[in-house]
């Protein structure tokens, strides 16, 4: 190994940012070097047959073959419906992980289950909700009304009264409609 070879993994063994390389530059340094497998197995805290690959991939592929970081990263079923899916749902939400389940089933005859189906949806952007209710009881719009009409003519309006006779200022950051 010539010296420029061994300052090219020197200086990747110190400069690049991920930790990773750098431990397999400092293996492969090492080993250049003259030291035993098991004496870099224990400085760098990894098994003897990974500073045997990391050697044998710098040998076949060089510097640049021992940078490169391969990882098995599986391809979901549904990535070719990707774009397809998107455009059902924004047709139709679905409001709950079985519900989009029940569609994406329809649509491409794959059924997933509930956590790969919530990771697909988080996936293309979008995100799980939980709903809650609303608190206090609920009115049916006759009463509602009936009970802003109560407060209106009880409360408000006597101070709407003032107001306009310049006895009293009204502040809202709402608007009323008549």
């Amino acid at each position: 190994m010539t010296e420029k070879q061994l300052d090219e993994l020197f200086s990747e063994m110190t400069l690049n940012t991920n930790s990773r390389v750098r431990k397999k530059c400092l293996v492969v340094y090492l080993r250049k070097k003259g030291y035993q497998r098991k004496e870099i197995a224990e400085i760098a805290r990894i098994d003897e047959d990974t500073v045997t690959h990391y050697t044998k991939k710098y040998d076949e592929s060089g510097l640049q073959g021992l940078l490169e970081e391969k990882y098995h990263q599986p391809k979901s079923q549904l990535e070719p419906y990707t774009e397809q899916l998107k455009e059902l749902f924004k047709k139709q939400v679905p409001h709950t992980v079985n519900q989009a389940i029940e569609m994406i089933d329809k649509e491409t005859s794959i059924r997933l289950k509930p956590s790969a189906c919530r990771a697909f949806l988080k996936k293309m952007g979008m995100k799980c909700r939980r709903c809650g209710v609303v608190p206090g009881k609920a009115m049916d719009d006759d009463k509602q009304r009936q009970a802003q009409q109560e407060f209106h003519d009880q409360q408000l309006q006597s101070t709407l009264d003032e107001a306009k006779q310049g006895k009293r200022t009204v502040c809202s950051s709402m608007r009323l409609t008549s």
